[in-house]
């Protein structure tokens, strides 16, 4: 019987395979020569090269059908993987694979909705928003799952405050879009008509609004946010001193992951290394090149910008067993382009039994090999020890002590301008 340490370290090799593994040559390589390592996970695997029988998904043909789409995955196409599908794939070649879609939206984009529904103007955004419409109705022959737990994340403290009216009008229309009358042949997006009023809408939107604010899940959430808030700063902080190695850099940024946050939070550290190595080339961190007066709020933006790709992780991990689930996102700026282009995802592993899910970047590679070679003997052995980290997976700070910390560190940071 594999005990839960054991299962970790396994995932923990499974991933290495997969990061190890070049993304020109086939799924089915991988799969095929270390099937005992992979049992019992699943895998979405993004890639260009959709050869082969494994189950697949077509990225591209979403994003040209509807260009406010912008897909969580670098590749072209998706391949999928567990134990099941792997069987039925060797007895009966292709085969059917249960995906569900899920579109999220981000505040630009859901409050196109509340301007939408309330009969103004979307000026030159308007054809890319029919689309939308038509496609959230339509594609993939059943429509999209259509999910705005994301805005509602990021307007959680915003929806509490009594004279802020924005995010209850904006969750009303988004209901209301829930009753939508629509025939494909006869829609004009310049004349929608629903079949439920604002006053049936705003009783369900004062429902949603007060089991969000009670909700445990949703201030996890805020918690995960403020954690990747709290990184960015750090790493921006020490980008200041230029007088030190990327290696020293990332060396003091991981002893403060693990002293102060008490977590080896990989995820977030990719994002910090990703700005202290290339922050000059890619243009997602462009606003945080120079430090000033507005730099606080610029860095707040991108944490959330960063944290919708988290989301996206969430989601994904989502499907019941034996099921796929592949987020979306609807934006209607660059940001997340340019975010996706800037950390390409090519992998998700997931372990349902343990309750653990493992983003791969591309790049992933090239990040683990500094990260190692950043990392003193003594830090290696803390992080090798599976005991140590699954103890570490549990330790979660509250959001009130995260965001002391942030403060301290905002203060720190304040002292560059």
């Amino acid at each position: 019987m594999e005990s839960r340490q054991q299962r970790l370290g396994r995932l923990q090799i499974a991933m290495n395979e997969i990061v190890l593994h070049d993304p020109e040559r086939s799924f089915s390589e991988l799969i095929d020569n270390k099937r005992a390592l992979f049992k019992g996970f699943k895998i979405i695997y993004s890639t260009n090269n959709l050869d082969g029988n494994f189950a697949k998904s077509s990225l591209k043909s979403i994003e040209e059908e509807c260009p406010v789409l912008k897909k969580y995955f670098y590749g072209s196409g998706l391949l999928f993987f567990s134990d099941e599908l792997y069987d039925n794939t060797r007895k009966l070649g292709e085969i059917e694979i249960p995906i569900d879609y899920s579109l999220s939206l981000d505040s630009n984009a859901a409050e196109r909705f509340r301007v939408w529904e309330d009969g103004k103007s979307l000026d030159k955004s308007v054809g890319y928003f029919d689309k939308l419409v038509r496609f959230i109705k339509e594609g993939e022959g059943n429509g999209f799952n259509f999910d705005y737990s994301f805005f509602l994340i990021e307007n959680f403290f915003d929806s509490m405050k009594e004279n802020n009216h924005r995010p209850f009008n904006t969750i009303r229309a988004l209901k209301r879009f829930d009753h939508l009358d629509y025939d494909k042949d006869k829609f004009d997006i310049n004349n929608p008509l629903f079949t439920e009023d604002r006053v049936s809408a705003g009783h369900r939107t004062i429902e949603t609004l007060h089991a969000f604010h009670s909700s445990p899940e949703i201030q996890k959430f805020q918690e995960r946010r403020m954690l990747l808030y709290i990184v960015l700063l750090k790493t921006i902080i020490l980008r200041q001193n230029k007088s030190t190695t990327l290696a020293d850099k990332m060396s003091e940024l991981i002893l403060f992951c693990l002293n102060d946050l008490g977590k080896f939070a990989k995820t977030e550290l990719y994002f910090g290394w990703k700005l202290l190595k290339y922050g000059n080339k890619l243009r997602f961190f462009d606003p945080v090149g120079q430090i000033g007066k507005k730099t606080l709020h610029k860095v707040k933006g991108m944490s959330w910008d960063i944290f919708a790709l988290r989301y996206q992780e969430t989601l994904a991990s989502k499907g019941d067993t034996g099921e796929f689930f592949i987020p979306f996102f609807a934006s209607f700026d660059n940001r997340f382009v340019e975010l996706a282009q800037a950390c390409p995802i090519r992998a998700v592993l997931l372990d349902e039994q343990g309750e653990n899910v493992i983003t791969i970047q591309l790049d992933e590679l090239e990040f683990q090999t500094e990260l190692n070679t950043s990392m003193t003997p003594e830090v290696q052995q803390i992080l090798s020890d599976t005991e140590l980290k699954l103890k570490r997976m549990q330790t979660n700070l509250s959001y009130e002590t995260l965001q002391l910390k942030a403060k301290s560190l905002e203060n720190e940071l304040e002292a560059y301008c």
